[in-house]
């Protein structure tokens, strides 16, 4: 009779594969799951300074979906999320290298088989690593740059000759046709005597006196467009967010900072994430933003929190409707961070520098809460959407035996597919010949494990959908069987990795 096996995987830090030994994924210890209440979909994940960056799929689980290292390209990843884009859902993402405080690079447009279907840049600048915002419906891209120019900085100390400035800039840019539709540059508006951030202060500020060490004064971070054409702008160094004229570029108000438009009545912020537009109407606009409240050398509170913010244009004041905070007691990330509210009306969390995920419902209940296992490894943003994707490879299967005689153990699996339900399992006695059916299990995880109660030396697996029908078969594999020495420390169901040579 068949049995599941019980799964012996290591999940600290990093999850492994007998059936995808190339695989190291980041593991996501899940602390909280309320099934009750969390809202359906993947967490998009893209963890860097771990040992395999890239763009990642999880359930609410904490179970692979899918690995992107390596599909991507070899640059680190950021803002993975879903988009739409030519009438459908795609994934969407930079890919690219990292400087001080930034990136240059460009943005990714991946279709359901996870294949790059288009590459967006930023005219003749790299793009920066903060935003890739595909909008109109997969139309046009707000990306983010940072560029050193030539700056008198002789007012902030530096006299013995010119100096150089790090100018926050975005752009629109039409994803088929290249055409910059809008360009805007924080020097051209705003003053760098607004910076809370001054020369040579902090780990990614600058010195100013070379052009890779520019003094980044500004600090952009998101961009966002309403529907009237408008821009909401944050930027970290100035602790402003700005609301920009899609006409001229103008500032048209700011929110925090040295120059606020608005009295902020009962909260304050800074050194802020992910601002957006969540609503708007003659006299009001609400805007969802991640306060950090720190950038690790500067604080304005205890913890960092997720805000929903109303602005009221009649009255110029602003009042914040919600304040989300980490569980259990709550998280100080000094950078990075995100606030996402979901369709169901739940929040979800990326918490930036701390590489925690958290969503609540509404009224402020963590409803789930996890983290890398990893405390080395880094999540600029983290976001939940619904996903359906059909890879192009194949499913992965390995099988083992401990002996000629013994039963045979089948892990299978196959990398992004999310409509898989169960697997058939198929055997025969020479690749010529016909295959059998032999059993079947229902998917559990990254990794299924099965195994049946007989030896069996070529196998092949069907993945199968929750309606019973096939999806695609893996390749036909032998089975592993380890010679008399090897087996001795061999267990039913799998060997241990050498250790050293001979029995040490």
């Amino acid at each position: 009779m068949a049995k599941l096996a019980v799964a012996d995987n290591i999940t600290t830090p990093v999850s492994v594969f007998q059936s995808r030994p190339d695989l190291a994924a980041p593991a996501l210890n899940v602390y909280i799951n309320n099934a009750s209440f969390v809202s359906p979909g993947y967490i998009f994940l893209a963890p860097y300074q771990s040992s395999q960056p890239g763009p990642y799929l999880y359930d609410n689980s904490g179970n692979l979906i899918w690995s992107g290292f390596g599909a991507s390209g070899a640059a680190n990843v950021h803002d993975f999320h879903a988009c739409t884009y030519q009438g459908s859902d795609h994934l969407c993402f930079f890919q690219g290298n990292q400087e001080l405080g930034y990136g240059r690079g460009h943005g990714l447009i991946m279709d359901n088989t996870y294949t790059v279907v288009n590459t967006v840049c930023t005219g003749q600048l790299s793009a920066d690593l903060h935003e890739f915002n595909v909008i109109n419906g997969g139309e046009s891209a707000l990306m983010t740059i940072y560029m050193p120019v030539h700056h008198d900085l002789s007012a902030y100390g530096i006299t013995s000759g010119q100096g150089w400035i790090l100018e926050g800039s975005f752009q629109e840019v039409n994803i088929t046709t290249r055409e910059i539709l809008f360009d805007w540059r924080s020097l051209d508006h705003v003053d760098p005597s607004l910076s809370y951030v001054t020369v040579n202060s902090t780990e990614v500020s600058g010195d100013g006196l070379t052009k890779d060490t520019a003094w980044d004064y500004f600090h952009i971070n998101s961009v966002d467009k309403n529907t009237e054409g408008d821009y909401l702008v944050s930027a970290r160094h100035t602790n402003t967010i700005y609301k920009i004229s899609g006409v001229d570029g103008g500032i048209i108000w700011r929110l925090g900072g040295k120059q606020s438009t608005f009295t902020l009545t009962n909260f304050q912020f800074s050194f802020q994430h992910d601002a957006r537009f969540i609503s708007e109407n003659s006299t009001t606009t609400v805007i969802s933003l991640f306060d950090n409240a720190s950038n690790g050398f500067s604080k304005s509170s205890a913890y960092s929190s997720g805000m929903l913010v109303a602005i009221d244009n009649s009255t110029n004041r602003a009042t914040l409707l919600t304040n989300y905070v980490a569980p259990n007691g709550g998280l100080s990330s000094a950078s990075q961070g995100n606030l996402q509210q979901l369709p169901n009306g739940n929040v979800f969390f990326g918490w930036g520098s701390n590489a925690f995920i958290s969503e609540h419902t509404a009224d402020g209940k963590p409803v789930l809460y996890a983290s890398f296992a990893s405390t080395d490894s880094m999540n600029y943003r983290a976001y939940k959407f619904n996903w359906t994707a059909a890879p192009v490879g194949k499913p992965t299967l390995y099988s083992y035996a401990h002996h000629t005689t013994a039963p045979t153990t089948y892990y299978v699996s196959w990398n992004g597919a999310t409509e898989v339900a169960a697997w058939r399992y198929y055997t025969s006695s020479s690749p010529s010949s016909p295959f059998s059916l032999i059993g079947n299990s229902t998917k559990n995880g990254f990794e299924t494990i099965y195994t049946i109660q007989s030896h069996q030396n070529l196998s092949m697996v069907e993945a199968v959908a929750a309606n019973g029908s096939g999806l695609a078969n893996s390749s036909i594999i032998t089975t592993f069987v380890p010679g008399a020495t090897l087996a001795g420390v061999c267990t039913d169901t799998q060997c241990p990795i050498a250790k050293g040579y001979g029995g040490r």
